[in-house]
């Protein structure tokens, strides 16, 4: 079993259903580029480990999907607050967000990675070896709290509002080093034929898992448990894991 099996975090749900709907449609958001947890291929469409558990889940419940890749990381973050997005497809556990959200048990693993120049390296062992080196993460997102108070408290960061085009501050010379996840910053390498020029370093300063997270305030809330259980039975299938590589940049066309 790669994920599942005892999780804590499938707990304490507390159920406000939304006045305006029923749940009867899960309105998603999530990041794009985020292969192979959810990205937009070619063709415009939504797709992803994240997107294919929803629309499994989806249509053996007789749900619709209306899924937003485009709309920005916080502002998603925003409107799962309030409930005008049901769910996010694919986070990192935060301390903060478990208060304000609730997370479904964990459908995949991302590395927290750092990616350097080729031509200019340097040895990186864990995160205080990034000290007195200026790097480059998106805005908006989380690695973990470990990570991210480290980060806050004693590394020289650039929030870079773009992450698809990310690395142009390392190409640029702006930024020593950009930290990603490793699933992240490998689309972007083969999307931008950065092969060989840009450098995961090993080992990954973290593994963390990956959750849907839901608003406290979705009609589908409730739903939370069996969508939790279906995880489970993905998990213990091998279909989660044929998923994964089914997304991966290197098996698909985006």
């Amino acid at each position: 079993m790669l994920f599942t099996s005892n999780n804590a975090l499938a707990h304490d749900l507390i159920w406000k259903p939304s006045v305006n709907r029923a749940c009867d449609k899960l309105i998603v958001g999530g990041a794009n580029g985020w292969e192979p947890v959810s990205y937009v291929d070619e063709n415009g469409m939504p797709q992803g480990v994240a997107i294919e558990v929803l629309r499994h889940y989806a249509k053996n419940w007789g749900l619709e999907t209306d899924i937003h890749l485009e709309i920005p990381w916080t502002r998603s973050l925003r409107m799962l607050e309030t409930g005008q997005i049901d769910v996010i497809a694919g986070a990192y556990f935060t301390d903060q967000r478990n208060l304000e959200f609730i997370y479904s048990v964990p459908f995949a693993n991302d590395d927290v990675m750092i990616f350097q120049h080729r031509d200019f390296p340097f040895r990186v062992s864990g995160i205080s070896d990034l000290m007195g080196h200026r790097g480059a993460r998106p805005q908006g997102g989380s690695y973990g709290d470990e990570i991210d108070r480290f980060a806050k408290q004693w590394l020289d960061m650039v929030y870079s509002p773009t992450g698809d085009r990310i690395f142009d501050v390392l190409l640029n010379g702006r930024v020593d080093y950009v930290m990603l996840g490793r699933y992240d910053g490998m689309a972007n390498i083969l999307n931008d034929k950065l092969d060989g020029i840009v450098l995961p370093v090993e080992p990954p300063l973290a593994v963390n898992k990956v959750y849907l997270i839901f608003s406290r305030n979705s009609p589908c809330l409730a739903d939370t448990v069996t969508l939790n259980n279906l995880i489970g039975e993905l998990d213990e299938n091998g279909q989660l894991a044929q998923w994964v590589q089914l997304h991966l940049p290197s098996s698909n066309s985006n």
